[in-house]
């Protein structure tokens, strides 16, 4: 079989057609923007015709679905039908004589078992599957359930956003063979614990052998490796919280208690809830234990503010990422205040009106806001016409941080694109960062891609990983 492709494929994707078209599964770990849909259309094609594939059914984030759309207009070769499957939808789409293609996020996929099982498909494909590196989330028991369908892959660019546990959940999906069907005989081959009752993960060891399974199975590909990336700056906006802030801030930290206005207070009961409450100060705004919103800083607004209105004089069109409602809620206001166009993608904004932000930010030049929760927004959207991002709060996720920065590479992006941390000084925004930081270290190791030992070996040493 000669199979044509419609758009031009470059070498990468060439290579990894044929080597799933050999072994029937393929780990697809390329950073965004190298066509990991390209390669997965093009596959499917040539599967179809071949006569093995009728039904494809793709499984991925909110955000995306409508992107996947798009992506098989632009570069499938064969006729082909795509559903969108929504909330509402409980009927099987009506099979074509084409290539018919289900696409529906994560958190529908598992409510709808009965659709897919009358859909019966033929390849299943788990795009940003590190959203199923949790082995006991119902997401991950159910697309683990499709092992058994002849033609799977995964597709990620953050393959371990918290540790390498997180490639057992994909594996079992993608090749049960490789690592085999039990976590815990994982655990006790590739992770060293410690800490509090033994559960804490305190490093690795038998790192080459995993890698060298994960390499079999799968293939790492770096933008810069494939195609020309702008420069990156990576700079910090620190800014100083109030005095009556700070003191907020301060009696949270070590008291754990605050009383706000009108009688209300805002405590924490546990560690985590302490890191939340801090995190809220610092972007602003903090919840009461009676469930409403206070307003206790405007110092990282009014920076947040600063920073888009020199970019919208220049003309430009700017990328903000938040993590609190309160906080996407004012930076909303700013752009309608400046009369700037704004788009808001953020939790219960629906897949059509996620789409329509998406094609409206990309196709209107001129000075514009895409504001994104970074939850939802950080996740297959490309933003690749802004060359500023601003990260106002994150998340210690680092797939959340990671897949926020890649939204805005791409064909046509800017020559330099620049990341902005609006941080406040001495405070949890500083140790959120750091731990980023030490994830990414984690992450370039899984992502170097084969035949790079020397890297590998550095990396790994520095690290403190047992080979």
């Amino acid at each position: 079989m000669r199979y044509k492709f419609k758009t031009k494929p470059y070498p990468h994707q060439r290579e990894a057609l044929i080597r799933a078209l050999q072994q029937g599964h393929y780990g697809a770990l390329w950073e965004p923007r190298t066509g990991k849909t390209k390669f997965i259309i093009d596959w499917s094609a040539a599967l179809w015709l071949k006569g093995e594939v009728r039904q494809v059914l793709i499984i991925c984030p909110l955000s995306v679905v409508g992107v996947w759309e798009d992506e098989y207009a632009a570069h499938c070769p064969i006729p082909y039908k795509v559903w969108l499957l929504d909330k509402g939808d409980k009927q099987v789409p009506r099979f074509s004589k084409a290539l018919n293609v289900l696409v529906v996020n994560y958190d529908l996929a598992w409510r709808r078992p009965e659709v897919i099982r009358r859909f019966n498909p033929d390849m299943v494909v788990a795009d940003e599957s590190h959203r199923i590196k949790k082995p006991s989330a119902r997401r991950s028991r159910y697309v683990r359930s499709l092992n058994k369908v002849p033609y799977r892959a995964i597709l990620t660019g953050t393959p371990t956003p918290k540790s390498y546990r997180d490639i057992y959940g994909q594996w079992v999906f993608l090749n049960p063979k490789t690592f085999g069907t039990s976590v815990k005989k994982f655990e006790d081959r590739y992770i060293r614990f410690g800490g509090f009752k033994g559960f804490q993960v305190r490093g690795y060891q038998n790192f080459d052998e995993m890698k060298e399974k994960i390499d079999s199975d799968a293939h790492a590909v770096l933008r810069k490796d494939v195609m020309d990336v702008p420069a990156e700056l990576y700079q910090r906006m620190s800014v100083d919280l109030e005095p009556a802030a700070w003191e907020m801030y301060q009696k949270m930290a070590y008291e754990l208690f605050l009383e706000l206005k009108g009688g209300e207070i805002s405590d924490a009961k546990n560690v985590a809830v302490k890191i939340l409450r801090l995190q809220q100060i610092t972007g602003g705004w903090i919840k009461s234990d009676e469930g409403n919103i206070h307003q206790v800083s405007n110092a990282k607004l009014a920076a947040c503010a600063d920073a888009m209105e020199d970019l919208w004089n220049a003309d430009e069109r700017v990328v903000v990422f938040a993590r609190f409602k309160p906080e996407l809620d004012a930076i909303t206001a700013v752009g309608t205040k400046h009369r700037i166009p704004t788009y808001v993608v953020r939790g219960g904004v629906g897949r059509e009106e996620r789409d329509v932000a998406r094609r409206a930010f990309q196709a209107k030049p001129g000075p514009s806001l895409f504001l994104a929760q970074i939850q939802a927004g950080g996740l297959g959207i490309p933003l690749h016409p802004a060359a500023e991002v601003l990260f106002y709060s994150v998340t210690y996720a680092y797939d959340d941080y990671k897949q926020a920065c890649d939204r805005v590479h791409g064909p046509g992006a800017a020559s330099t694109i620049r990341y902005q941390h609006l941080v406040a000084r001495r405070s949890v925004d500083l140790d959120i960062y750091a731990r980023l930081q030490m994830k990414q270290d984690l992450m370039a190791l899984i992502m170097t891609p084969k035949g790079r030992k020397a890297m590998v070996a550095s990396l790994a040493k520095n690290l403190g990983i047992d080979s």
